[in-house]
Parts: structure tokens; C-alpha cells; sequence
């Protein structure tokens, strides 16, 4: 059954001393958590019921959140992830990183090399964090999923209601977890990192060389008109159709190209269900074209799980009666077609 309401606050106070209270020794525990939210949108639903994951799964995201921080910071050193030596995953990436340069979508297209790079760091997963996320001292606190006994297993199940209150809450668990993990990596690295003030961009902001790339791709297919306005675009901005504040979401099918004016004017809104309508016509009829091109400029896409965060967007605004951006100033209740779309 869905949670009640006092159970949603339970849950949320709980995620917040489970931030406040745990003992962290590096950074693992701050990516499971973020890994286990970005699942539960992906593969689960809100019926409230348990939600079956493989590590290999949690494995695969744990290589998307620290591929970006193996870069050197401001030029200079990888930041320190932990207290002791470099956590296993961050040395990993750190020799992938030799052959594949900045590309992670190149690593994912690498079949059988990206598998093994998955199953180890999914190993180390199991080893460390898995066990150990939900203790708060000397106490154990399970309330997100069993803790393993031993070896932990392959396939973890996550609670009932707990991929329910992950999806409700992803935003606000987001960001609870990504400013903890931001305070831990910048009190390791004082020295280093001083008084700057563009830690939370370095380790978890948008990959912004790919852009052209992207706007290459697109240009012809939209042939030079505004995704939204339809009007021919002098000027171009490659634009998230769902926005990033609600989900980061740098995946190919993503994107849609638009007038500075339009793209400005829907700031971190979703899109009127007309737009969803062309949006998703386009990535129906063109999907397998786009990712063929998208594989070849080398920028990472996942059709399906696109769809599935674009289901889950515009069903957690219609929940709340949230606007969608039509046009200019023009916003716009949804009406529920976009159930039948997406």
C-alpha cells in the first residue's frame, strides 16, 4: 500500500539522520544512496509496493557519478573520496579513463570491457556500502532494504513504500545527499580546494562539450526550426525537454533544439502536453536514427529510460497540479493526455 502521510515524514527524517548520524569513511555511502533514488525513478512505480534491484544496476550508476569526478580538480589533483587510500571504484575509473579519455559514452559501447569494469565495481558495491549504509554508529537502522548477512547478494529488495517515497521525494533526497557528499569532499580536501565555491558544479554539474555535438545532431532533423515555436532559428540552445532541475538527465533523446527566447521563457518548466506529443512522435519515429548518430559523436542515450522519467515528471506534476510551459508567458494545466502519451 502507498505509505501514509506520517509515514513519508518518518521516512524523510530517517534519510536525514541517516545523513546527519552515519559514520562515513568515504564517499560510497552518499553515491548508494543517490543510486538507490535514481533506480527507484527509473524502474519503479508508485503503487508502494517492494522493488527488486541488481547490483549491476547500482554498479552502472556509481561509474556515471564518479566518471565525472576522476577529472582533476582546477587542473590539479583528483579530489580525495575518502579517509584512507583511493576507494577502489575511483582507481578503476582512473585506468578506464586512460583508454577511454572523457568519453563514458565510448566505455558503454566498449561491450565486454564495460561489463567487467560494471561487475567489479558492482562487487565492490556489495562489499562495502551495501552492508554498511544503514548503520548509525553501533546501531542498525534498516528501513531502506535487508541488510545483507555475509556475502552480500546480487539482487536487493528494496521495502514496500520505499521506491514509492524515493520517487515522491527524489528532488528533496537529491539534494540532501549531494550537499552532504559535497561538505565530506571539501573538508578531505581543504588544502586543496580553499574557499572555492564551485565544488557542487565540479562534482555533479552538467557535461557541457558535448553540446555541439548534440546541436549537430539535431540541426537537420528539426531542419533549423525552433523544437517549440516552429519558427526558423538564427540563433540555437540545446534545450533538456525535461528539464534538469527536475532530473539530470543528459541523455540523447533529451534534448530538443530551441530559440534562446523559448528556451528561456520555459526555465526549468515541463512542456505543455502538445510539445510532449511532438516529443514524443519524434523520438518514436527517428529514436533508433538519433541514438545510431548519438553513438557516433559519442554522447551517452537510453531511450527507455528516458520515457520512464519523462512518465515520472509529468505524473508527479499532474499529482501536485503543477503548470506545464506552453508558450511565452502562456502556462497551462494538464488535462491528462500526457498519461496516454508517455
Amino acid at each position: 500500500m502507498v505509505p501514509t502521510a506520517d509515514e513519508q515524514v518518518q521516512f524523510l527524517l530517517k534519510i536525514q539522520r541517516l545523513l546527519g548520524e552515519g559514520l562515513f569513511t568515504a564517499t560510497y555511502k552518499y553515491a548508494l544512496l543517490l543510486a538507490l533514488a535514481d533506480l527507484a525513478l527509473e524502474l519503479g512505480d508508485d503503487s508502494g509496493e517492494a522493488l527488486e534491484l541488481n547490483t549491476y544496476k547500482i554498479g552502472e550508476k556509481f561509474v556515471e557519478y564518479y566518471w565525472r569526478q576522476t577529472l582533476p580538480f582546477l587542473g590539479k589533483d583528483v579530489l580525495l573520496q575518502n579517509k584512507g587510500k583511493a576507494p577502489v571504484v575511483v582507481t578503476l575509473l582512473l585506468q578506464a579513463r586512460t583508454k577511454y579519455g572523457d568519453h563514458l559514452a565510448d566505455a558503454k559501447l566498449d561491450g565486454p570491457r564495460w561489463q567487467r569494469l560494471v561487475d567489479r565495481v558492482a562487487g565492490n558495491v556489495r562489499k562495502m556500502p551495501l552492508q554498511f549504509l544503514q548503520n548509525i554508529g553501533r546501531q542498525s537502522l534498516p528501513f531502506l532494504y535487508d541488510p545483507p548477512a555475509g556475502t552480500a547478494p546480487t539482487i536487493i529488495h528494496l521495502y514496500p513504500g520505499v521506491a514509492y517515497c524515493l520517487r515522491r521525494f527524489h528532488g528533496l533526497v537529491t539534494d540532501l545527499v549531494q550537499a552532504a557528499w559535497v561538505r565530506w569532499v571539501h573538508q578531505q580536501n581543504l588544502a586543496l580546494i580553499g574557499d572555492k565555491t564551485d565544488l557542487h558544479e565540479f562534482l555533479f554539474g552538467a557535461e557541457r562539450g558535448q553540446l555541439s555535438a548534440i546541436r549537430n545532431v539535431l540541426q537537420d532533423l528539426q531542419r533549423g526550426a525552433c523544437f517549440y515555436c516552429h519558427r526558423e532559428m538564427r540563433a540555437q540552445e540545446v534545450d533538456h525537454f525535461v528539464p534538469w532541475v527536475l532530473y539530470p538527465l543528459d541523455l540523447g533523446h533529451n534534448f530538443v533544439l530551441a530559440h534562446p527566447e523559448c528556451n528561456l521563457a520555459k526555465r526549468d518548466l515541463l512542456a505543455s502536453e502538445e510539445h510532449l506529443a511532438a516529443w514524443v512522435e519524434r523520438n518514436h519515429a527517428y529514436g533508433d536514427a538519433l541514438g545510431h548518430e548519438y553513438d557516433r559523436v559519442r554522447v551517452m542515450h537510453d531511450i527507455t529510460s528516458t520515457k520512464r522519467i519523462a512518465r515520472w515528471a509529468y505524473a508527479s506534476a499532474s499529482t501536485t497540479g503543477g503548470l506545464t510551459w506552453k508558450s511565452k508567458q502562456d502556462l497551462v494545466v494538464l488535462t491528462g493526455e500526457w498519461d496516454r502519451l508517455l
